[in-house]
C-alpha cells in the first residue's frame, strides 16, 4: 500500500511553560508544554521533536506517544461549538504537534504505518484528554466535551527519525488493523460494551498503546463502576 492521504499545514513545537488557571480550577497553574507554536520545520526523534518538550512525562510524550497528530477538520467541528475562537495557524491549544489536512479520526487506525517527510511513523493510540485542555481553552468543559465527542487526535511511535516540514505529503504505507480506527476506539473507552466484540480485538491488539489498552481494559473489566477518568477531567 502505497497511498497520499494527507498534508502538513501546520507543524507546531514548544517548550514548558507556567500559566495561572481558571478562577473555577482545582489547580492554581497550569505547568505544561501544551503552549506549542508553529515552525516550518523540526526534526522527529524517537521520542519527539527536538525542538519540543513535556512536563508531565508519565502522561505526555515517550516512545509511544512521541507525535501528537491533529485534524484541521477536527479543528473546525471543535471550533463550531466554541464560536470559532480557535486559530488553528496560531498557539496549539489542544497540544497539536502536526495538523492535517483531509483525513479526521475515522481514517487512521491503531498500527498504521505513514510516511511524513523524511520520517516513518506508527499509530498507537487516541489522545485521552485530561484537564489540561480545559485549562489551556479557558473553557471549563472541554476535557469532557473532547472525550464524549471523540475529537480526540491521535498518537504514533517514530520508526525512522528524520525532518518533517510544513506542507510535506503524508503517505499511508501500511495498514495492518482496519477495524480499529481512532473514532471507535474513541467509542469502546466510552462504552466497552457499544461493541464486546471490538473491544476484545483491541485489547488484543500489540500495536495498541499501552496506556490507552490499560484505560480500556478497566473500563471493560469495572464497567459502570470505572471511575478512572473522573479526576484528570475535572
Amino acid at each position: 500500500m502505497y497511498k497520499k492521504i494527507s498534508k502538513v499545514l501546520y507543524l507546531k513545537v514548544g517548550i514548558v511553560t507556567t500559566s495561572k488557571l481558571l478562577n473555577n480550577s482545582k489547580r492554581e497553574e497550569l505547568i505544561s508544554g501544551i503552549k506549542k507554536n508553529p515552525v516550518s520545520s523540526s526534526y522527529l526523534t524517537k521520542t519527539g521533536f527536538k525542538d519540543d518538550s513535556q512536563a508531565d512525562l508519565l502522561h505526555h510524550g515517550g516512545e509511544n506517544k512521541a507525535l501528537f497528530l491533529f485534524s484541521s477538520i477536527t479543528y473546525e467541528k471543535i471550533n463550531s461549538f466554541y464560536d470559532n475562537k480557535f486559530d488553528v495557524s496560531k498557539t496549539a491549544f489542544f497540544g497539536e504537534n502536526l495538523i492535517l489536512s483531509e483525513i479526521t479520526e475515522e481514517d487512521i487506525c491503531v498500527g498504521d504505518i505513514l510516511k511524513i517527510g523524511q520520517c516513518k511513523v506508527q499509530i498507537t493510540q487516541p489522545r485521552q484528554p485530561c484537564w489540561k485542555l480545559s485549562a489551556n481553552t479557558d473553557e471549563k468543559n472541554m476535557t469532557n466535551f473532547i472525550f464524549n465527542s471523540g475529537l480526540t487526535g491521535w498518537y504514533a511511535k517514530v520508526l525512522e527519525e528524520g525532518n518533517i516540514s510544513q506542507n510535506d505529503e503524508v503517505i499511508l504505507e501500511k495498514r495492518t488493523y482496519p477495524n480499529l480506527n481512532i473514532k471507535k476506539l474513541n467509542q469502546l473507552i466510552i462504552n466497552p460494551m457499544s461493541d464486546e466484540k471490538l473491544t476484545l480485538e483491541a485489547l488484543n491488539c500489540t500495536e495498541l498503546g499501552k496506556a490507552f489498552m490499560e484505560s480500556l481494559s478497566k473500563r471493560y473489566k469495572l464497567k459502570d463502576k470505572d471511575i478512572q477518568f473522573s479526576f484528570y477531567h475535572e
